[in-house]
């Protein structure tokens, strides 16, 4: 496209990016797999999986040591909870974990549509620590095959014995693959000192110990001792967002507890978890859950 201003002719190209259309399950389903001698022999296998939409999802135990999952988050945001560290899941977040340690999964949104596979194998573990680096959420897109991978396997019967069993075991080698890609461009692109991590670590502390008061970003920079350019650089490469965005969503995630276990006002509750006002309060809350605090209240 061509466009003429003060006799300058200038180009104009637009880009359009066009996500593959896919037809996901039309129904909800879990399935297990009956286990052969052949089967174990395998480089993976899978023991369970589904395509599920729950409020909670709970797995794993201490004596759990060669069970592993692999989850695709479709839709909706979910609080991950793992050694009683919680983190957030967002859409198209693939969680890798082992199972010897409870899990649990709690929707904080209307829907959570999820594929999850339960696997072991000869090379199970071995790829697990491939894959996974410091967290157990790694970040992809409707660009990625990942997406097609888990909907071949909600697609295998698991009837024909050993030929679905290796089908399956290809299936969960070339989703290893593809998270191994992102995960270690991941690494290259977040390679920071053992130092900026630890002043990292010391934001998130200080934030954790303050989101109720009158937080800035001057104020956490002094705490940490860094210049304010330098910091905000740091922290938004570590944690793919800026202070101000964090911050905001570590108050609304710690309104959802109030608005879940307490019979506080909204008005109130924006106060407690450091909001001005309410009317802030409900635009950030419904930014990051699709829903005003009322709704959230009402469905949780």
């Amino acid at each position: 496209m061509t466009k003429k201003v003060n006799n300058t002719v200038f180009n104009w190209r637009v880009f359009i990016v066009i996500l593959p259309k896919r037809n996901l399950p039309d129904h909800y389903t879990k399935r297990t797999n009956l286990i052969s001698h052949q089967t174990e022999s395998l480089p993976f296998y899978v023991k369970e999986c589904g395509f599920c939409n729950e409020k909670k999802f709970i797995l794993g135990n201490a004596n759990n040591y060669y069970d592993y999952i692999l989850l695709y988050s479709v839709s909706g945001v979910v609080r991950f909870t793992k050694n009683q560290s919680t983190q957030y899941i967002y859409q198209d977040n693939v969680v890798i974990s082992s199972c010897n340690t409870p899990l649990t999964f709690t929707r904080t949104s209307k829907n959570w549509e999820y594929f999850y596979i339960i696997i072991r194998g000869t090379h199970a573990k071995l790829y697990y620590n491939l894959v996974r680096n410091k967290s157990s959420i790694i970040p992809t897109d409707r660009l990625s095959s990942i997406l097609d991978l888990f909907l071949e396997m909600s697609q295998i019967t698991f009837k024909k014995e050993v030929l679905d069993d290796m089908q399956a075991s290809l299936i969960i080698h070339n989703i290893f693959f593809e998270l191994y890609k992102i995960s270690n461009s991941i690494l290259e692109t977040k390679k920071i000192t053992p130092v900026q991590e630890t002043v990292v670590n010391l934001s998130l502390k200080y934030i954790a110990g303050n989101y109720k008061n009158d937080l800035d970003v001057d104020t956490i920079c002094n705490e940490v001792s860094f210049s304010k350019y330098y910091f905000c650089k740091l922290f938004k490469d570590h944690m793919g967002m800026t202070i101000h965005q964090y911050v905001n969503e570590y108050r609304v995630n710690k309104s959802k507890e109030l608005l879940t276990y307490s019979k506080l006002s909204i008005n109130a509750i924006a106060k407690s978890v450091g909001f001005k006002n309410t009317l802030t309060y409900s635009r950030c809350f419904e930014r990051f859950t699709h829903m005003t605090p009322s709704e959230y209240r009402k469905n949780f």
